[in-house]
């Protein structure tokens, strides 16, 4: 069978113990990263992208890329929105001359 599919044997026997429905280490990891992620972006009111949720994520002990944690918050469908800062425009402390309105 190995030889038809082309496979190894310690290829099918790996994917055949994986069969269990028990999550790898890695999927484990990617969980607890994926709910850190979910806990920061959320603390900052949706405010943090990519750069700053990684900050938190070093902050609280963990080691990882900020491509990956980039890749994550794009998966999970998160999108940063920045508040936005009130300029003003208007500048009326001045001695200049007003147009005359009619």
């Amino acid at each position: 069978m190995c030889e038809i599919l082309r496979v190894s044997k310690s290829g099918y026997y790996n994917w055949l113990s994986n069969q269990s429905g028990e999550p790898t280490e890695k999927e484990k990891r990617r969980e607890e990263l994926k709910q850190k992620i979910q806990k920061s972006f959320h603390e900052s009111l949706g405010t943090y992208g990519s750069p700053r949720v990684h900050d938190d994520l070093i902050e609280w002990g963990y080691t990882v890329s900020q491509k990956t944690i980039a890749r994550l918050i794009q998966e999970m469908g998160l999108k940063a929105t920045p508040e936005e800062k009130y300029v003003v425009t208007t500048d009326s402390n001045h001695d200049l001359r007003i147009f005359p309105m009619h």
